[in-house]
């Protein structure tokens, strides 16, 4: 176990998670460092903390969060999107104004805060590093909870380097000599959505930059891959960072499966006992049915993720595979409860996240910054 930094300030407690926030126990304990008043709810508090780390260029805040992984600032005055933005900010992050690349529908609440998700809220977002399929990426990730959930919608985070290490040496083994290849395509009628309003041309330019294999089909819709290592070392703390990007249905399914008391029978039949090939059958079917767009036979957007072989090949996990890192997310994850006003930042490079099902009445904001080249990364060989 690590040691907890001594607080800066009388007025601040540092710590780790009590049992008593957590919604599920697991392996993890120290993610994450929770900084938080020693009495009540009170904005001078994070104003005095932000003033001393903009007077170092946030030098003290970058140590805790190499050390750490994740911060949660919880118990602090913090009302809005404006207010979360400007917290970032004075934290020295460099924020992105634009959101390229992104796999799901969010609302843009500032110049550079958006909705976490508007996905249905039912679903479980996988565990994924934020824009996993893109060379470039943020290495700083934020969430704030400007409205608390009035059941369940927790943001579970992973260490993945714990992961790593928790896994078989033959899992190890393929996810670390393997690069994994990420193919995705975009109808026309969704890249406004995915490109934030880019032109032909932009985005043509952009994906040159970032080097990706791409071709415009006759229609305008677009197709791209790139690949990439899985296996890095993080820039600053030479710790082990595992990108985790492993499309697979069945790993999701280990995920239901820990929370299927929150569903209705014939949804927890489905996800504990029924067969993996037919699971893994019916979730293509409902993919493949979620393409038709509005009665018409438009595609929407897919993402495909494969391992590549040492013959060129692309290959997929096994079932058995697959259910071992499920396994292993859910046994590395801490999943806490959000409290309304938690500002939680997380290194992107060695920290995880995802999604469990929430309800309506749930407002999370996001923001990202510090953005950096994964291909500049140092490999890691297991």
């Amino acid at each position: 176990m690590q040691n907890l930094p001594i607080s800066i300030s009388k007025d601040i407690t540092l710590r780790f998670l009590r049992d008593d926030e957590k919604t599920y126990r697991s392996n993890e304990k120290e993610l994450p460092l929770v900084i938080e008043p020693v009495k009540e709810t009170y904005k001078a508090h994070l104003s005095l903390l932000l003033s001393q780390s903009n007077r170092s260029g946030g030098a003290e805040f970058n140590k805790l969060l190499d050390t750490y992984g994740a911060i949660l600032f919880r118990g602090f005055d913090v009302q809005d999107g404006n207010q979360f933005q400007k917290v970032l900010e004075l934290l020295n992050i460099q924020l992105e104004s634009a959101y390229h690349f992104g796999s799901a529908h969010r609302v843009r609440v500032t110049d550079k805060v958006f909705t976490s998700s508007e996905a249905p809220p039912h679903t479980i977002i996988a565990p994924h590093n934020e824009l996993n399929m893109v060379p470039v990426r943020p290495s700083v990730l934020a969430f704030f909870c400007q409205v608390q959930p009035d059941l369940y919608g927790e943001t579970p985070i992973i260490n993945t380097e714990k992961l790593f290490n928790s896994l078989s040496p033959s899992l190890q083994d393929k996810i670390a000599n393997f690069p994994q290849r990420f193919v995705r395509y975009v109808p026309n009628h969704l890249l406004d959505l995915v490109f934030e309003g880019l032109s032909f041309e932009e985005i043509t330019k952009l994906l040159t930059e970032q080097k990706f294999d791409f071709n415009w089909e006759e229609d305008g819709s677009l197709n791209f891959a790139c690949s990439y290592i899985t296996l890095f070392s993080h820039p600053r703390t030479r710790r082990l960072c595992f990108c985790l990007s492993i499309v697979d249905c069945l790993v999701s399914r280990e995920w239901y499966r820990n929370i299927s008391q929150r569903y209705p029978f014939g949804k927890r039949f489905y996800y504990n006992w029924l067969p993996a090939s037919l699971y893994k059958e019916y979730q293509q079917r409902l993919t493949t049915a979620a393409t038709v767009v509005d009665g018409s036979q438009k595609r929407t957007s897919t993402l495909n993720a494969y391992f590549v072989n040492a013959q060129g090949q692309s290959t997929t996990m096994t079932s058995s595979e697959a259910k071992e890192l499920g396994k292993a997310e859910w046994e590395n994850a801490s999943i806490f409860q959000w409290k309304q006003g938690d500002i939680l930042i997380i290194d992107n490079l060695q920290v995880a996240h995802s999604r469990l099902n929430t309800t309506q009445k749930r407002k999370i904001l996001t923001a990202f910054g510090n953005m950096c080249n994964i291909r500049d990364m140092k490999p890691v060989v297991a």
